[in-house]
């Protein structure tokens, strides 16, 4: 990335305006949370609600109910959110660690600190730093930016980080560059960005509103061009 000037906030908010970020709640329940974005894995938005509103019927979503639930409910009742096997076996587990470690309910992260809250979820199977964040971000109201596939993705072709940066390197560079209080909505415009303009595989740096000062597109895409 030498002698090219990086992005920075005024990238993101461009992207903000661009793809027209809308409010969302920040209040919703931390274990609904949890569950809601364990069913979001690897299917889209609209899937991962039918299969939460689904599990909310026919069986609850509280650490109770899925902990005792046998794991074949859970299957069926979140089929429409793909891979249900294995999300009906973490969410079980994951339900069963939480009721045994809590048992009156994750209310109390609302009184805790950032980092501890990433301490008192630490440990548990198949929840990284990627749903505690989205916890943080979605249930507490706190100002950090989760980092998904697509806004590792996005930051590292633009040039926010360096391509081999981990997940820690990349959420604090993007919080450096994001003032607060906006940070939530840069990573609902990252996300937006990289489903949409900056996919994998081939980007669509055509339609690109912030190409200008994308470190990928003045290399990599601009000089294949030149090779036409």
């Amino acid at each position: 990335m030498a002698g090219l000037k990086a992005p920075g906030w005024r990238e993101i908010k461009k992207l903000i305006r661009h793809y027209g970020v809308a409010k969302f709640d920040q209040m919703r329940d931390p274990f609904e949370v949890l569950i809601g974005t364990i069913l979001s894995q690897n299917t889209n938005d609209l899937n991962s609600r039918r299969a939460f509103e689904s599990l909310s019927l026919k069986v609850g979503v509280t650490p109770r109910a899925l902990a005792e639930a046998d794991v074949g409910v859970i299957s069926d009742s979140i089929r429409t959110g793909g891979l249900y096997n294995i999300k009906s076996a973490r969410i079980k587990e994951v339900s069963k660690s939480l009721l045994r470690r809590h048992p009156d309910g994750l209310g109390f992260l609302r009184q805790l600190a950032d980092e501890d809250v990433r301490n008192a979820l630490a440990g548990l199977k198949g929840v990284g730093p990627k749903t505690i964040d989205i916890i943080l971000a979605f249930s507490l109201g706190r100002d950090v930016v989760p980092v998904d596939t697509h806004v590792s993705r996005v930051s590292k072709r633009m040039g926010y980080v360096e391509p081999k940066a981990k997940y820690e390197q990349i959420r604090a560079s993007l919080e450096k560059v994001i003032p607060k209080g906006m940070r939530v909505r840069g990573h609902i415009a990252l996300i937006a960005h990289g489903r949409t303009v900056c996919i994998a595989g081939h980007p669509r740096c055509a339609e690109c509103p912030v190409s200008v000062r994308c470190h990928y597109y003045r290399t990599s895409y601009v000089q294949s061009r030149r090779g036409k």
